[in-house]
């Protein structure tokens, strides 16, 4: 038997398989579509390999902390100690503003000396007294329009504060005029601080509406 030539071609080789492609390459190398719930390969979409992995979310920040309350602004302080004070300046009328007394002459029927008594003048016994039931009921109506309303209304209470203090500054520098022997009792004082307080707190509102520069 005799053997043939090397550069003879031999009739049982295969041909050589051409060469691939990049392409091809990646074809190849890419895996298997994963088998579908009933045993099918799930379609794959063209070019999925060459799909990069969708970037990572970035982190959401913090929700920011809840800001504070507001506080109270100076407005509604002055409008609650404002109505405060109105309500006092109204009630001073009721108390008794002075003592006067006459002196006493005479005997009594016993033979005893009859002396003087003393009698309490209420705020609403004179007409000064009418003068601060105005001035208080005008201050009281603006508090509270400015608790209510707007701020606004609080400095014009300084006018009705004002008009209160002089009518009770003259109440008491008129005491005994009548011929009458008088002195000042606690409520003319309460009635001098309330009106004071409204006058006060009326300018210190104007003040605030108005700051210095």
């Amino acid at each position: 038997m005799t053997t043939p030539p090397d550069d003879a071609p031999r009739p049982d080789a295969s041909p050589s398989a051409p060469p691939r492609s990049d392409a091809r390459r990646v074809r190849a190398a890419a895996p298997d579509a994963a088998p579908g719930p009933d045993g099918a390969a799930s379609p794959r979409p063209p070019q999925a390999w060459f799909t990069p992995p969708p970037p990572e979310a970035a982190p959401e920040p913090p929700p920011p902390a809840a800001a504070p309350a507001p506080a109270n602004s100076l407005g509604e302080y002055i409008g609650i100690l404002l109505i405060g004070a109105a309500a006092l300046l109204l009630l001073s009328i009721f108390l008794p503003w002075t003592t006067w007394s006459t002196p006493g002459f005479g005997r009594g029927t016993l033979g005893g000396i009859v002396t003087s008594q003393s009698h309490l003048s209420y705020g609403m016994s004179g007409a000064q007294g009418e003068i601060v039931l105005l001035a208080g009921m005008a201050a009281l109506g603006l508090a509270l329009a400015g608790r209510a309303v707007h701020e606004h209304f609080l400095p014009y209470a300084a006018i009705p504060g004002a008009l209160g203090l002089m009518a009770v500054f003259h109440r008491g520098v008129t005491l005994g005029d009548g011929g009458l022997t008088e002195s000042i009792a606690w409520g003319f004082w309460i009635a001098a601080l309330a009106s004071v307080a409204v006058l006060a707190l009326g300018l210190a509102a104007l003040a605030r509406r108005h700051p210095q520069s």
